[in-house]
């Protein structure tokens, strides 16, 4: 009987396989770098105990465009984002400012994903921005997408604040 339990294991060695929850990427499959241009129309800000719109005092208008290098799943990405602000009140406009931010791209089913980034302005504030983005539109080489960027900034002797914009751009 002894015999035969080492048999049954030793064969049973010799003929598992191995199983694996995941597919491993493929190794000879490059890693992609895609590029993104987009208009940004910040909507309503949070800040101080006070609500503002975009339009009460001027107007501020941006242009995120930046670059997000997948990894080799394409499960997600690091990206990194730059964003002049142009501010337009009482019939001239200024840079008012620009925005630094890196972070990471999470790509989900249905040409949805979610960015979570850090922020750096080039006014002294800092924060963290998330960003729920969806692909409306692909195409053979670009998609057209619209994003919810929720800027959370500090610093800079202001009190904290939460904005929510709209963002619509094409990726290449």
């Amino acid at each position: 009987m002894k015999k035969t339990i080492i048999l049954i294991f030793a064969l049973g060695l010799i003929f598992s396989t191995r199983a694996f929850s995941q597919d491993k990427p493929n190794p000879t499959e490059p890693s992609r770098l895609a590029g993104y241009f987009s208009v940004l129309n910040p909507l309503v800000k949070f800040s101080g105990g006070e609500t503002t719109n975009n339009f009460s005092d001027g107007y501020v208008i941006g242009f995120p465009s930046g670059f997000v290098l997948m990894g080799k799943s394409n499960k997600a990405g690091f990206i990194f984002e730059l964003v002049p602000l142009i501010q337009f009140s009482e019939g001239s406009s200024r840079m008012a400012n620009l925005v630094f931010n890196p972070g990471v791209q999470f790509h989900y089913p249905k040409g949805w994903n979610f960015n979570a980034l850090l922020s750096f302005e080039s006014s002294g504030r800092y924060g963290f921005t998330p960003v729920i983005s969806k692909t409306i539109k692909t195409g053979q080489f670009s998609s057209w997408f619209v994003t919810v960027p929720m800027p959370v900034r500090f610093g800079n002797d202001d009190p904290g604040s939460l904005e929510f914009a709209l963002q619509l751009g094409v990726a290449f």
